[in-house]
């Protein structure tokens, strides 16, 4: 938790640094430990000398300097270029040593880091020379007519001004040609793959309705019971070398000898539980070849399978599970999904410290992932973070909230029992993170005072909603009106004993007991009556256990919507500079992976290279910039990234504001006013001048009525009031400002909910310490000026044409989001949502969406009734409209979000229906060819700077406009990693560009095509009209998330307690569109 420090003096020279080394110092466990001092120069993570950390830490020794900043290096190992090395790099330290030690390297200049792999190199250069030029036309035409095929890369891009970067990955190299799978089955009883096949191939009874609806699976294990008959099952096999993901597969380097039906029986025995039986059914082995994977990398060809995406998905997977077996096996981690790793004891965090309630941490752990690339296979390595349980008592837990007092009947006379809105908001927040969470259970005996420890797994809390319904005996409840209940207002049935011997005395049987009376009379126990109670059975059967014998099991991962201060507490704890979160990579990283003196892999024949690799980036230069200066026109060139608006108006104000007001919202408003209503009056003066003389916009200089208005905004109804006055008001105003006293994401989407959806009124919010600031808001007025200006159709700047490709291109950014931080199982029918969005005019200024439902975690579009078809084809009919009825002359499409497996499906299942809303747009006249592009930002790539002349100086990440699309790439695909923007603080993510269609770049600028995409894609980022810098991602993927997540807000309940919903309420929901008022406009910004 803390950063220990220690004061040993310890000197040496690290890299460019200097400075004192350290001598370390162990620190505690769970911390992220510097060994001491300033290390070398800036040292960053790794900080002096002598010991180093200490247990579990962050090892941040010896030697120093920067690395890959000013200390000269690079990410490897000892010797020359170690992290920090500069010179000689230096020992144990230098080299990014874990656990410090040493004297730091000589003090040197800057070390060249090593030259990306030639082997690679050549093989991309032979490819591209072979089949760069060849018709496309030419390699389709041996391929079947409906197998769609990504389009060949025509080249490397060559513009901009060269560098050298590390990646974060490292090279893998197996030996072994060949593995074997075998497929896991798991179940109580024993059932042989004859079974199954005899059971599928009888004739299915006719429905009759209830015995179909009431069938009873075979019983399977799941989680982590699943994880431990498996483990069980591999004792049982012997030392063969194995490596599974303990859910569905074994690989294995050579034939199991496994019984004739291949099952395997185990027993768990745990004390306090009945003994079970499972039988783990082997089923293959399927041949995985290995051989036959590293031989295409090599050729990248492979003209019978061509349309086959991706290549080798077996074997890749296979080596996923041997290279993540061992760190999957360390019981001191916890593994998230197939690939995320977390060790406890290493770097955890208190969520929120300070703040009384919480029952999460952070961990920050780490991603492995096999990718197949030009020439070689490599692993790919990243930083990750996740949100996790903390070891806490749920009593402890339950009275931070102010949670334990639950037995009194509250001060609502005419609803006894209620709960205030802030007392349900906290138990429906700590229902969802303890839902089906483990925890240890303090299990009374017969023995007064004596306990027995059990892990149990939580059905969540106890509650009146739901609980019990249908049994025969359903539990009773005092305060039926609360999500909660609690021992003191809690009955339930108590059924005798089997046998009679065993009835307790004084115990009530056949009839309810109060569960405060059972534990006092049974166990002599005294609950605390007002505390939530735990259900430890099923919803449909609860068990209730009292809060004070429960303590959550740390580690357990959890999703769940952040508070404003546990978002931030994650921001800060996971936004490190570059050269740390490298340096963790080949460090502590190795160490959790297990990816160093690793036996199993050695039996597997699979080494993994000490050094991240290096490839090949080009820097970019910016797009110029153009702005209105009086009745011409003034180019602004950008620098690092951004631009000022300093003397200058927007290229086109958009329609007038001839009346506005604005709403004071917050909680305690009126006090508030009180204190800071003049400076508010001042501020409010102020906006819509510099709006009119700072930026060129039309609006009345004063707010309608003059003294605005005022709400807590603490619920929809109160927000709702206001609009609906503020509706009809004479004049209509045609924009509300509300001026924020305090963040708050409920009220934000309350308002946005009301405006777009009920009233049809643009608003902006402002904040409110902003607006009473005594000077110095021109900077703040600007960027809220820039959001005025695109709800009211404007265009706040242009950027240069050097492709000569935005004039008759529509370009379209279209994403979906599904529900998300929901329990299991409550999201299964709640709908998806579409965004889409699509450009107007030359200029990319304009950009009118719309939003609507897709089928429940659905990420294909298209299987929605016509509404793709139709919605896409109003985004042609919009831009013709704006265009003196000129169609589209080709059409650029952005796709956001979906994974490599789904790119097969993008092509199928969503291009049809473009192409079919072209048709019904065109109708007689040509078809535009489409180019058809993903992008991604989730994607676990990062690339950190060899060169300190090419350096962000804050965040030590590799500068704006730059792009790599080579060396981590497929040379036969068309792809490529472009950062744009500049990274102020944390590691710079890139957006990854992989082109699944082309009919317009390869046809129209021949060899210059990759060069041309790559520089559209990257003078794009620029376009964005809310800032006045580049943006990570291109904007009409980047606009298409904002529509999906201004959707978020008019659906809310789909995505904050869709398990609530009724078929009713469900209906309403799924009608609300955008009012008509501004419906094709920007109203999402």
């Amino acid at each position: 938790m803390s950063e220990n420090r220690g004061r040993g003096r310890g000197r040496g020279r690290g890299g460019d640094g200097g400075g004192r080394g350290g001598g370390g110092g162990r620190g505690g466990q769970g911390g992220e430990f510097r060994g001491g001092g300033r290390g070398g120069g800036q040292g960053g993570e790794f900080r002096g000398g002598g010991r180093g950390g200490g247990q579990g830490g962050e090892f941040r020794g010896g030697g120093g300097g920067r690395g890959a900043g000013y200390g000269g290096g690079g990410y490897q190992v000892g010797g020359r270029g170690g992290f920090g090395g500069g010179g000689g790099g230096g020992g144990r330290g230098g080299g990014g040593g874990y656990g410090g030690g040493g004297r730091g390297g000589g003090s040197g200049g800057f070390t060249e880091p090593p030259r990306p792999d030639a082997t690679v190199t050549g093989i991309e250069d032979g490819w591209i020379k072979k089949n760069g030029s060849v018709d496309l036309a030419s390699k389709v035409a041996n391929l079947s007519l409906t197998s769609p095929i990504l389009p060949l890369r025509p080249g490397f891009g060559s513009n901009g001004d060269e560098t050298i970067l590390w990646a974060n990955y490292f090279k893998l190299n197996p030996t072994v040609k060949s593995l074997y799978r075998y497929d896991l089955r798991v179940t109580a009883s024993r059932v042989t793959q004859q079974d199954e096949d005899e059971a599928a191939a009888k004739p299915k009874p006719k429905r009759t309705g209830r015995s179909e609806a009431h069938a009873t699976p075979e019983k399977q294990a799941k989680g982590r019971k699943l994880e431990i008959v498996i483990k069980l099952a591999l004792e049982k096999l012997g030392k063969v070398p194995v490596a599974t993901e303990y859910k569905q597969q074994l690989i294995t380097r050579e034939k199991l000898n496994l019984p004739e039906d291949g099952i395997i029986q185990v027993e768990i025995v745990e004390a306090n539980r009945k003994d079970e039986t499972w039988f783990v059914r082997f089923d293959g082995p399927t041949p995985i070849d290995i051989g036959a994977l590293m031989d295409y990398l090599k050729v990248l060809e492979d003209p019978a399978n061509d349309a086959v995406f991706p290549k080798f998905p077996d074997e890749i997977d296979a080596l996923g599970v041997v290279l993540g077996h061992t760190a999957r096996s360390d019981p001191n981690n916890t593994t998230v999904g197939r690939s995320r790793f977390f060790a406890a004891d290493k770097t955890r965090r208190d969520m929120a410290p300070g703040m009384e309630g919480s029952a999460l941490d952070i961990y920050r752990g780490y991603f492995q992932s096999v990718r197949p690339a030009t020439g070689r296979l490599l692993l790919n390595t990243n930083v990750a973070h996740g949100v996790f349980r903390k070891d806490i008592s749920l009593a402890l837990l339950c009275e931070r909230l102010g949670l334990a007092e639950l037995h009194n009947p509250g001060r609502d006379n005419q609803n006894p029992g209620k709960l205030d809105g802030a007392a349900q908001a906290r138990v429906r927040r700590l229902a969802r993170v303890l839902s089906k969470s483990r925890i240890r259970c303090r299990i009374p005996t017969d023995k007064p005072g004596q306990f027995v420890e059990s892990e149990r797994t939580m059905a969540g809390l106890a509650s009146p909603y739901g609980d019990g319904v249908g049994s025969e005996h359903r539990p009773q409840f005092r305060f039926p009106s609360r999500p909660v209940a609690c021992p003191a207002t809690t009955k339930f049935y108590l059924s005798p004993p089997s046998d009679p011997k065993k009835a307790y005395p004084g115990l009530p049987y056949d009839s309810y007991i109060l569960v405060t009376d059972y534990f006092r009379i049974r166990y002599k126990i005294n609950p605390k009556p007002g505390l939530p109670l735990i259900n430890v059975g099923t919803k449909a059967r609860p068990i209730y256990y009292l809060a004070e014998l429960c303590t959550l099991v740390p580690g357990q991962p959890v999703k769940v919507k952040l508070e404003a201060d546990e978002a931030q507490s994650m921001i800060n704890f996971a936004c490190r500079p570059a050269p740390l979160n490298a340096a963790s990579i080949t460090t502590l990283a190795r160490e959790i992976l297990g990816l160093d003196n690793n036996k199993l892999l050695k039996d597997f024949g699979i080494t993994v290279d000490k050094n991240l690799i290096t490839v090949k980036a080009r820097e970019l230069a910016p797009p110029i910039i153009t702005y209105r200066k009086g009745d011409s026109l003034q180019a602004v060139t950008p620098t690092d990234g951004g631009w000022l608006m300093k003397g200058v108006r927007v290229y086109k104000p958009g329609r007038p504001i001839p009346a506005w007001t604005y709403v004071a919202v917050g909680k305690n408003v009126s006090e508030q006013q009180s204190r800071d209503g003049e400076r508010v009056h001042d501020g409010i003066k102020e906006f819509p001048g510099f709006l009119r003389t700072g930026m060129g916009l039309t609006i009345n200089a004063s707010p309608t009525p003059p003294g605005g208005y005022a709400t807590n905004g603490d619920s929809e109804e109160e927000l709702r009031a206001v609009f609906a006055r503020i509706d009809k008001s004479t004049p209509r105003p045609a924009l509300v400002v509300l001026v924020v006293i305090d963040k708050n994401q409920d009220r934000y989407m309350r308002i946005k909910k009301l405006a777009d959806i009920e009233f049809g009124i643009p608003t902006i919010c402002l904040r409110w310490e902003m607006v009473t600031k005594p000077k110095g808001r021109a900077g703040y007025w600007a960027n809220v000026g820039l959001k005025v200006n695109l709800k009211f159709g404007g265009v706040n700047h242009q950027i240069r044409d050097d492709t000569n490709l935005m004039e008759g291109t529509m370009f379209v950014g279209y994403d979906v989001t599904h529900p998300t931080n929901l329990s299991s199982g409550a999201g299964d029918n709640v709908p998806s949502l579409v965004g889409l969005v699509a450009n107007i005019d030359k200029n990319l200024g304009q950009w009118p969406a719309v939003a609507w439902e897709n089928p429940p975690r659905a990420e294909m579009v298209g299987n929605d009734g016509g509404q793709f078809v139709q919605h896409f084809k109003d985004r042609i009919q919009l831009y013709q409209q704006a265009n003196k009825r000129a169609l589209p002359d080709r059409i650029i499409i952005f796709r956001d979000g979906v994974s490599e497996g789904q790119f097969r499906l993008v092509l199928e299942q969503e291009l049809p229906h473009i192409r079919q809303a072209c048709r019904e747009a065109y109708g007689n006249s040509k078809q535009p060819p489409i180019t058809l592009i993903v992008s991604v930002k989730r994607h676990q790539t990062r690339f950190f700077p060899t060169d300190p002349a090419k350096t962000h100086p804050s965040s030590r990440s590799p500068k704006q406009g730059t792009i790599v699309d080579r060396g981590v790439t497929n040379v036969r695909y068309w792809d490529f990693f472009l950062q744009a923007h500049a990274a102020l603080q944390g590691t710079a993510r890139p957006a990854h560009y992989t082109v699944l269609l082309d009919e317009i770049f390869r046809a129209k600028n021949k060899k210059e095509a990759a060069n041309t995409l790559e520089k559209l894609t990257h003078d794009m980022c620029y376009a964005y009209g809310r800032a006045t810098k580049a943006v990570s991602i291109c904007p009409p993927a980047y606009y298409a998330d904002l529509v999906c997540r201004r959707a978020r807000f008019h659906k809310n309940e789909y995505f904050d307690d869709a398990s609530s919903l009724s078929d009713s309420g469900g209906s309403s929901v799924s009608r609300r569109t955008v009012h008509r008022n501004l419906k094709d406009t920007m109203y999402y910004i």
